[in-house]
């Protein structure tokens, strides 16, 4: 395993199938030494007692979620993205515990938190569906505790918006539609370089894109250099498991930033996966025949799109779970 090392991304290397990094909490004394030292940072009271009533806790939600995400490597894709959804939020449960101990103080946080519209049957497209972020449940509440972010309530999203703010799903845009909507940036530790084309596509001055960056992502401008803007950015988006600007192409190694201001979503990666499967998973589960027209007759691009983040998902939501965890 691979982390940041010395200042330079580096990739992050996991096995994912054998659960290897996930499986070094699988002892109740070791789990209780990290939740104590986590709260103990985070300024939770009680950090000792915390920590022995949930070191079991924590385990049995890694241990669900290995279950989920090995039964869904195995699985086919008519059924997959239901074994992946449920790994995944058996994963943000077990971060969730690390941030709010009493996880679950109410029964109306157990609810998903999400919801989709009702199915059009004629002309359905997938890319159009949308979803929406409800007032209680787990999404609001992990956005909240893991990402400090409670101001998306009623928020609603499109498919393709989400799927475009998932870099290694870039190449298949491209593919079907001729078009990039991300630009690469350079990062090291904090600082970034901003190309110039990025700032004439949000149709903006350099220090309108500036000011913009700042009041939006906490981002500090530094000095213009040839054709870049340098940036010192946000301490939430140095790394990309929270960051809620900058893209992170696992495979590529490699940050980009969307290529139109519009495409921002100011929502860190994890919750991205979380809708775009959660949708994927009601499909499965409840739209069996427009589910299965999809997976047999390969009609449209969503067939394509859809299995293209099933792939990515299985591998990177796991990765960036456990470095949320190891980054405290």
């Amino acid at each position: 395993m691979k982390y940041l090392d010395n200042g330079k991304d580096k990739e992050i290397h996991m096995t994912y199938h054998e659960w290897k990094d996930l499986a070094l909490f699988y002892s109740v004394e070791s789990t209780q030494k990290f939740l104590e030292k986590v709260y103990t940072l985070n300024g939770i009271d009680d950090a000792k007692k915390n920590s022995f009533k949930n070191s079991e806790r924590f385990i049995y939600f890694l241990k669900h979620a290995e279950s989920f995400y090995k039964q869904a490597s195995y699985s086919p894709l008519e059924i997959k993205p239901i074994l992946l959804f449920y790994g995944m939020a058996q994963l943000i449960k077990a971060c969730l515990i690390t941030r709010d101990p009493h996880y679950p103080s109410h029964t109306s946080i157990l609810a998903h938190g999400v919801t989709t519209r009702k199915r059009k049957k004629q002309n359905y497209c997938f890319s159009d569906d949308e979803v929406k972020i409800q007032r209680n449940g787990l999404c609001i509440h992990f956005m909240k505790h893991l990402f400090g972010q409670s101001d998306i309530v009623d928020e609603r999203y499109t498919m393709k918006k989400l799927l475009m703010a998932i870099p290694e799903l870039s190449d298949t845009f491209y593919f079907q539609q001729k078009e990039r909507f991300m630009t690469k940036i350079e990062k090291e530790k904090d600082r970034i370089a901003v190309p110039e084309d990025v700032v004439i596509n949000y149709k903006m001055s350099d220090s309108r894109f500036a000011e913009y960056m700042s009041h939006h992502f906490q981002w500090s401008f530094e000095r213009k250099n040839k054709q870049e803007l340098l940036f010192e950015i946000s301490p939430q988006d140095t790394k990309p498991w929270t960051s809620i600007s900058l893209l992170y192409d696992m495979g590529k190694n490699q940050y980009f930033i969307p290529a139109q201001r519009e495409q921002f979503l100011r929502l860190p990666e994890m919750a991205i996966h979380y809708l775009i499967l959660y949708n994927i998973g009601m499909i499965a589960r409840y739209e069996t025949e427009w589910w299965y027209e999809l997976l047999t007759q390969h009609i449209s691009d969503d067939y394509v799109l859809i299995q293209q983040f099933l792939l990515v998902t299985e591998n990177k939501f796991p990765k960036y779970a456990l470095q949320f965890l190891l980054h405290f």
